[in-house]
């Protein structure tokens, strides 16, 4: 009927204008026609221009459609739906070429209808492709990603999240396989490579990397720690103590838990302990051989320090301590024997005396200090003659000792020392004399006479 109704008007405008109307042809026919109908004029509104205009936009954006699903690698459609498509498309064709616009309108709109379906469809597909590519880039199944991304850019190769997709993908392919690598080489003990292979590898966020790299920092640990407490056993070995608490300190600076590095490290302590008390004990041995009793007693002070619970220490320090007293106080009576004059000097030195008498309990040298106080003693007690002369007026006195009072001449005995006579007589200045008796000397004899006025 439209058919019909487009020659008719076709006949009716040739007529009218004394034209003759040669028969149209498919594609030229559209502009042939739309001259011969006058669709852009007067006849822009009729139904049958109406009818054509509609079925041209139809195929119109079919034809679009149509080219853009053709350039679809691949298509992950239904090929029924197409088809379904594609045939509607085709039946609307021929009835636009024999010029049944309206029915070809009829069969171009579903046509439409189903290809924008499938358009819609692919792209709700191709998105939803891409997001669960992303999912499986976020949990490292980089293989599974980078396949979903290539199949979207397979579809739409300018798609630029796919693109982009694809290439984090195959970064994180790259690292997580050179980081497997890495922990393997680490546990084959080929730590150096390991280390070589993951410090070229980009910055990438993975769990496989951080694996990788928490091993090796286990296995680098390691290794020094093995290294240090090898060290020190070494040290152990050879008794240097020093160098082993070194090696075992710098082992808990690795790993301070380590009960290999402070089993080490108190064995290194106890052997300098030991090494020092040793140490001490020889020189202690040393000094008392020689019976340097200071000496000695600095160095057991030392032992005890560092092992006050020595049973030794306390009994043998003590004895230490009067050996060096009597040794003090021999050498003090030697050095004062002038002295000895005073009474409490005299006992003082008698139990210096005796208390240096037995050689096995204070040893040779201070049993010989004692036996020469004991000698030079006995020549400062032995009482030596002294005569003092007056003229039996002068008052005398005599210091240390007692007054004498007046007198022409007395005879005394006095110990070894010195001695101030002072003589006094009212009108006459005082006079005093010096006297120093020296042990063993003969009698001494002192003239006193105050004679001079004042």
């Amino acid at each position: 009927m439209l058919r019909g109704r487009a020659s008719f008007l076709a006949g009716a405008v040739c007529l009218a204008a004394a034209l003759e109307c040669g028969p149209t042809a498919s594609g030229a026919e559209d502009a042939g026609l739309d001259d011969m109908l006058g669709c852009d004029g007067k006849w822009a509104e009729s139904p049958l221009c109406v009818e054509r205009a509609r079925a041209l936009e139809a195929r119109a954006k079919i034809e679009a459609i149509l080219s853009a699903l053709a350039a679809v690698d691949q298509p992950p459609w239904p090929p029924a739906d197409l088809a379904a498509a594609n045939a509607l498309y085709d039946e609307g064709t021929v009835l636009f070429r024999d010029e049944y616009f309206g029915d070809a309108a009829l069969k171009f709109e579903p046509a439409l209808a189903k290809l924008d379906a499938i358009r819609q469809w692919f792209e709700d597909h191709a998105a939803a492709t891409v997001g669960e590519a992303q999912k499986l880039l976020a949990a490292e199944q980089f293989a599974e990603a980078l396949a979903g991304f290539r199949r979207v850019l397979a579809w739409k190769p300018g798609d630029d999240t796919a693109a982009k997709g694809a290439e984090r993908a195959e970064t994180g392919q790259l690292v997580q396989r050179n980081a497997e690598e890495a922990i393997r080489l680490v546990e084959a003990g080929q730590g150096e490579r390991a280390r070589t292979l993951l410090a070229g590898l980009p910055d990438f966020p993975s769990t496989t990397l951080d694996e990788a790299q928490r091993v090796l920092r286990d296995y680098e640990r390691a290794t020094r720690l093995r290294v240090h407490i090898t060290a020190g056993h070494a040290a152990l070995d050879r008794g240097d103590w020093v160098a082993a608490t070194a090696a075992f300190r710098q082992a808990l600076v690795v790993d301070p838990a380590s009960a290999a590095a402070r089993d080490g490290l108190d064995r290194a302590g106890h052997g300098a302990l030991e090494s020092d008390l040793a140490a001490l004990r020889r020189t202690l041995d040393a000094q008392l051989a020689a019976e340097a009793w200071p000496d000695s007693i600095g160095t057991i002070r030392e032992i005890a320090e560092l092992a006050p619970d020595a049973p030794e220490i306390s009994q043998r320090l003590a004895e230490l301590e009067r050996l060096a007293e009597l040794e003090a106080r021999v050498d003090r009576a030697l050095a004062n024997l002038g002295r000895t004059v005073a009474k409490t000097m005299r006992e003082e030195t008698r139990a210096i005396i005796a208390d240096t008498a037995n050689q096995s309990e204070v040893g040779q040298r201070i049993h010989a200090k004692g036996r020469e106080l004991e000698r030079q003693f006995g020549m400062w007690t032995a009482p030596v003659p002294l005569e003092i002369r007056s003229d039996n007026r002068t008052e005398v006195r005599m210091r240390p000792g007692r007054r004498l009072g007046t007198f022409k001449s007395v005879d005394l005995e006095v110990y070894p020392g010195t001695y101030s006579i002072i003589g006094r007589r009212d009108g006459f200045r005082e006079k005093r004399v010096t006297v120093s008796v020296e042990p063993g000397s003969g009698p001494v004899v002192v003239e006193l006479v105050c004679d001079e006025r004042f």
